[in-house]
């Protein structure tokens, strides 16, 4: 092959790096898979905690642990920038006719969860996806966007956020402590099963 004839081949064909960057079918699949089981569980286990305790913001704390176990088993599967935003979008979007995401039905779920999935891929793009990255992800979505959702949901005057309003800072703790739970376990299933044929699917494209 002549030098003309390569350099034109390598104009043509992608090179090896940026193909990873992007997402292939196996890799959406699963992120399609996982942001659906996400919410499917959060609605699911919200709900019955929110009847069992007869307070409708009761579902905030098992939530946190769902997402915190299911965001980093997909994360840390494909290890690419804009997973958690995707999964994010799916959850918003189902989301929209329920109680999740602030109680009251709205297209604003949508936009909602992508900020949280950009904050969040942000940050663990940053630390390269290392543990640590997903802890310090975490706690840096809550800072932003606790006290921006609780004054949202206050000018939607949405019962309880302007009480809520108030005690942001407790909240932010208590929810980054439940999301780190879950980081633990989801860190434990992920170890589990990273060498499960399934998973080595969607990790080795």
């Amino acid at each position: 092959m002549d030098t003309q004839t390569q350099n034109q081949s390598n104009i043509n064909t992608p090179r090896q790096d940026d193909k990873r960057k992007r997402f292939n079918t196996k890799e959406l699949s699963f992120i399609g898979l996982m942001g659906a089981l996400m919410f499917a569980l959060s609605f699911l286990f919200g709900n019955v905690l929110n009847i069992a305790t007869g307070n409708p913001a009761a579902s905030g704390f098992i939530t946190q642990i769902i997402q915190g176990i299911i965001l980093t088993v997909a994360v840390l599967t494909t290890r690419k920038f804009g997973t958690a935003t995707y999964m994010w979008l799916i959850y918003g979007i189902l989301a929209i006719p329920t109680t999740m995401w602030g109680g009251l039905p709205g297209i604003y779920k949508v936009l909602i969860s992508l900020a949280t999935g950009l904050i969040f891929d942000t940050v663990i793009y940053f630390f390269r996806y290392k543990i640590k990255g997903l802890f310090v992800g975490s706690v840096t979505t809550y800072i932003i966007l606790v006290p921006v959702l609780l004054w949202f949901y206050k000018q939607l005057n949405i019962p309880g956020a302007e009480k809520f309003l108030k005690y942001w800072p407790i909240m932010i703790v208590i929810f980054f402590a439940l999301f780190s739970l879950g980081i633990w376990i989801g860190l434990k299933i992920f170890n589990r099963i990273k060498n499960k044929r399934t998973i080595k699917l969607v990790m080795d494209n």
